[in-house]
């Protein structure tokens, strides 16, 4: 299940130090919102990505968050930083009707086959297990059950679909393929993985810009240093401040627990 409002509050209490590419303005904007809901945790602006990640692997930070820093040149500065193949994010979403939940991939570039996914899937179960999320997994696809004659992209998807979640479920995990039936995922599933990166990024885009929900990051979850993506076009980004916080604590908290 997904506790957003556990992770943010234990985010609030940390002193820990995270950082986040702003220009001046926003940065000094952001402090005072945080100072405003009495968070601990001190604040450290960056303007250049490298600043950022040299910091973070330094560990002259706890945590980072991306802010408004180009995602394409922070995303290349990760993997080079952190000698990463590939980045791995999960979005952490509320829709309208209050339900939270996990959206992946949502990079365009990301999620384009079926072992991509599926190694999604399994890194963002691991990584949110450490701060006590167990999580079932909703596995989406281009088109009903029904469709496999409507063209071979369709009938692909949903083959692939098929084969995540029988590989999801021979882990151990509650997985199911939902298809197209993106309202049954949410309802009745905690991570949700799209077809694709280009389908995750919409979902993504309509939910949060458009229909009211809430975004309040995209931890990379296979990494052990805690990064906090997120979009350039948010207009607050304490709720990812705490966030990038709660998880440090609470993984930091997991590791040191027998």
């Amino acid at each position: 299940m997904v506790n957003v409002k556990k992770v943010l509050e234990v985010g609030r209490g940390s002193s820990l130090r995270v950082g986040i590419g702003l220009p001046p303005e926003s940065f000094t904007q952001l402090q005072g919102r945080l100072k405003a809901q009495r968070c601990r945790l001190t604040l450290v602006g960056f303007e250049e990505v490298k600043d950022l990640t040299a910091a973070l692997r330094e560990r002259r930070l706890d945590a980072a968050v991306r802010g408004t820093l180009p995602s394409s040149q922070a995303l290349r500065e990760l993997r080079r930083t952190f000698h990463l193949d590939t980045i791995m994010r999960a979005a952490v979403l509320e829709a309208a009707s209050g339900k939270q939940f996990l959206l992946a991939p949502v990079g365009i570039d990301e999620g384009t086959d079926k072992e991509s996914r599926l190694a999604l899937a399994r890194a963002a179960v691991s990584y949110f297990a450490s701060v006590g999320w167990k999580m079932s997994v909703a596995v989406l696809s281009k088109g009903r059950a029904e469709d496999t004659d409507r063209g071979p992209e369709i009938r692909s998807s949903l083959k692939d679909g098929e084969e995540i979640a029988r590989a999801l479920a021979g882990d151990g995990l509650a997985a199911e393929h939902c298809a197209i039936l993106v309202e049954e995922a949410v309802e009745r599933h905690d991570l949700v993985i799209a077809p694709d990166g280009v389908t995750g990024n919409l979902m993504f885009r309509t939910l949060h810009f458009i229909c009211g929900g809430r975004a309040y990051g995209a931890p990379i979850v296979n990494m052990d240093e805690v990064f906090v993506d997120t979009s350039r076009a948010k207009a607050d980004y304490s709720d990812a401040v705490k966030l990038a916080a709660g998880l440090t604590e609470l993984r930091a908290k997991a590791l040191r627990t027998p």
